[in-house]
């Protein structure tokens, strides 16, 4: 009985081990979880029948990638050119995509397969770069190509439309001809171009394949009207910078605020806004010229205006502004708004900008550097409101004050900020819902500044410019233009790293042209020097001499 109980002891104990054993077993081979995200673009491991293929009868193309890939980006992410009447057959099974053509293509007909780069990976990496494949209906697959960069902030992508009539403006308002992505260096290229003339765009990717409207879109174009491109020829250097939106300028709607005061929204920033342009209020039958107005420091799309009769709610009332331009192309003739009510705003003024302590860099310049001080509502013009400036917090100092507008209030010493110093400012007044607010204003070091020279070498230079953009500050921009020396001169340069954009001004009008498409007019011709230039304090930079002439071929 004993032996018997130690039998049974012993064939339970192994089981229990053999089963502890057999856990640790499978958990040695189970994938770790966690880890570091992947962040690995996908590639396309092979292609099958290979792209380049000639006599292409309509089968399947397998399509294999290094990993498993997201279906519906796939789906989304697949063009094919030109464009098919029916829709494409796709099938997304993990790294395989099967994409099956109908039998009814065109004979003798280069097909170009477009995988774009919003085409991701099952953990939403996205393709390094746009790929092209092409299939051929008859003996012979076409080999010309047109390659360039894109500079933008954005992700960027480029229309090609190939010509077949003259009408070259419409021609940018329909369907374009092929249609591929700019990748993270920028660079674009359109492969398999058959023998003809092209027009070519760059816009914002999340309209890639879309009709262009030119008032929701960014876009820019090339300095070359067309682009012609002969058998199999290779053309480089169709580059281009990106635009801003070109949608005209309109009144949205206009909010009354109570306290005398109102605000209209347009579509568009009134930056640049001229200076005489007419704002009236038609009430009861009579006509208020608005005699106090301004563009709000917070929100450069809308318009504040000041009226004693704005003080209470006025029942139909209408606001029609008059000779409104922005950079004397952007304008309203005339038009009008309606307003919309809520109750009387009773809040108290805040203080909107800065809305913490803040770091500033003096310079040694004679105009210095003002600290804007902006507030949620205007401030009444009777009002007496306190402002104090004191050094390291108790030696106080006279200040420079300039009023920009009821709600803006620009304020600095009047000997300039000291470097690497502590100062406090504080605002006393009981309209402000802290009677007494307090700002910290610490300055760093003395901002030094150093100069650039770029010597022009062609024969027509008189209309060369270069635009200087700070690295790390894009509101920090520098302009120049050729002088009698036949060089670009940059003086009081801050301090820092910098871009620089070399381009010619043809239109005259003292800043770089993205083109239009209605009427159609190219880009200006521009060359964006590779490298960044470090500008240090108290150096003149030469740069070698460019030839503009040799850039432009």
């Amino acid at each position: 009985m004993n032996s018997l109980s130690n039998y049974y002891f012993l064939f339970r104990s192994f089981i229990v081990f053999s089963s502890i054993f057999y856990i640790q077993f499978c958990a040695v081979i189970k994938p770790p979880s966690g880890g570091p995200k992947d962040t690995t673009p996908p590639y396309l491991v092979s292609v099958d029948p290979p792209s380049g293929s000639l006599n292409y009868k309509g089968q399947e193309i397998v399509l294999k990638f290094s990993e498993y890939m997201d279906s519906n980006s796939i789906e989304k992410g697949i063009r094919i050119f030109p464009i098919l009447q029916n829709d494409l057959s796709i099938i997304s099974k993990g790294e395989i995509v099967i994409i099956d053509l109908p039998d009814d293509l065109e004979i003798d007909q280069t097909y170009v397969i477009n995988l774009s780069r919003d085409i991701k990976d099952e953990h939403g990496v996205e393709l390094s770069d746009a790929i092209s494949l092409a299939y051929s209906t008859g003996d012979k697959i076409s080999k010309g190509s047109i390659s360039g960069i894109v500079y933008s902030e954005e992700k960027s992508s480029v229309h090609l439309w190939q010509i077949k009539n003259n009408n070259l403006e419409d021609i940018y308002f329909t369907n374009p001809t092929y249609v591929t992505d700019v990748s993270n260096n920028g660079v674009f290229t359109f492969q398999y171009l058959s023998n003809a003339d092209y027009l070519i765009l760059c816009l914002d990717r999340n309209f890639a394949g879309m009709l262009l409207n030119e008032n929701r879109m960014k876009f820019g174009l090339n300095w070359n009207k067309m682009i012609s491109v002969e058998d199999d020829e290779i053309i480089t250097n169709i580059n281009m910078l990106m635009g801003n939106m070109n949608h005209q300028l309109k009144l949205l709607n206009g909010e009354w605020k109570g306290n005398n005061w109102a605000r209209i929204l347009f579509n568009r920033s009134l930056k640049n806004l001229n200076k005489d342009y007419q704002l009236k209020i038609v009430h009861d039958n009579k006509i208020i010229n608005v005699s106090n107005s301004f563009i709000d420091p917070e929100d450069e799309s809308s318009l504040i205006f000041i009226d004693p009769l704005l003080e209470t709610k006025p029942e139909n009332f209408k606001v029609f502004v008059n000779n409104l331009y922005i950079d004397k192309k952007i304008y309203i003739d005339s038009s009008s708004v309606n307003f919309s009510f809520s109750d009387f705003d009773t809040s108290l003024i805040n203080l909107t900008s800065p809305k913490t302590d803040i770091t500033i860099s003096p310079n040694n310049l004679n105009e210095g550097e003002f600290v804007e001080l902006k507030f949620s509502k205007p401030i009444p013009s009777n009002n007496k409101t306190v402002y104090q400036l004191f050094k390291n917090d108790t030696i106080q100092v006279k200040e420079k004050l300039i009023i920009v507008s009821p709600m803006q209030v620009n304020i600095m010493p009047q000997n300039n900020w000291e470097p690497e110093t502590n100062y406090l400012l504080k605002i006393h007044d009981n309209i402000l819902q802290d009677s007494t607010i307090e700002l910290k204003i610490n300055t760093a070091k003395l901002l030094r500044y150093g100069g650039l020279k770029i010597p022009i070498e062609g024969e027509e230079i008189s209309s060369i410019g270069a635009s200087l953009l700070n690295v790390e500050n894009k509101e920090l921009k520098k302009l120049s233009f050729v002088n009698s020396q036949k060089e670009l001169h940059f003086n009081q340069v801050p301090e820092g790293r910098y871009t620089i954009t070399i381009f010619n001004d043809y239109n005259n009008d003292n800043k770089y042209s993205f083109g239009t498409v209605k009427p159609l007019v190219p880009a200006e011709w521009f060359y964006m020097i590779p490298d960044t230039i470090e500008i240090r304090g108290n150096w003149d930079i030469e740069l070698p001499m460019i030839n503009v002439e040799k850039l432009h071929k």
